[in-house]
């Protein structure tokens, strides 16, 4: 009840769980086992942390993260944290996985992943979109994938992607094509606002 009062306070106050004055990972993390512990849900997980994150949160947890959600495309394909992940046993969800192109996040010289050249003829070879061939990026491997549309066609191209599959060629093509926007590639939701925090996840 007190965790839940302070956070009630803190939400109120719109304070991010970055401040200073947020419940600690452990306060957290034993709020949400409780939850799992009553029955409200089944399973519990991670969004936005880094392996040394955690690690953290694994040193303390009676009940292990089911999951780990994180930003994943090919400019940030995230490659030692999913294996990190699998080593632990934790599902990996990626979101934008098209690079969201629409964020406000974006440099004006940023590369879009929907017209790279690379990608298109990856998307030629196979018969499809663009936007498929990097939703089934992460399907090959063996990623859940949340691309996110308000368009009725996009969404169901989004969701045709198991007629086709990406073969070795194209894996490596696509792991790699970060080095085209720098050694540790870009990321379009980094958050800069709490960059000033010990909690940032980006480094």
């Amino acid at each position: 009840k007190q965790w839940y009062q302070r956070r009630v306070a803190i939400t109120a106050g719109k304070v991010s769980m970055l401040d200073s004055k947020a419940p600690t990972f452990a306060e957290t993390w034993g709020a949400l086992e409780k939850l799992v512990e009553a029955g409200k849900c089944k399973n519990i997980g991670l969004s936005n942390f880094n392996i040394a994150q955690i690690e953290e949160v694994l040193s303390f947890a009676k009940i292990k993260p089911a999951n780990l959600q994180v930003e994943s495309h090919p400019h940030l394909p995230n490659l030692e944290l999913l294996e990190f992940c699998k080593k632990h046993g934790m599902s990996f969800v990626a979101y934008s996985p098209l690079g969201n192109p629409g964020s406000v996040f974006r440099k004006e010289d940023q590369a879009n992943l929907l017209q790279d050249e690379d990608v298109l003829k990856i998307a030629q070879k196979h018969g499809v979109s663009a936007g498929q061939v990097l939703i089934r990026y992460q399907v090959d491997k063996g990623n859940a994938v949340i691309p996110k549309s308000v368009t009725p066609s996009r969404i169901e191209e989004n969701l045709n992607v198991f007629r086709f599959s990406l073969d070795a060629g194209d894996m490596e093509t696509l792991n790699n094509l970060y080095k085209k926007v720098g050694p540790e590639g870009f990321r379009t939701c980094g958050a800069p606002q709490w960059k000033h925090s010990p909690k940032y996840p980006f480094l």
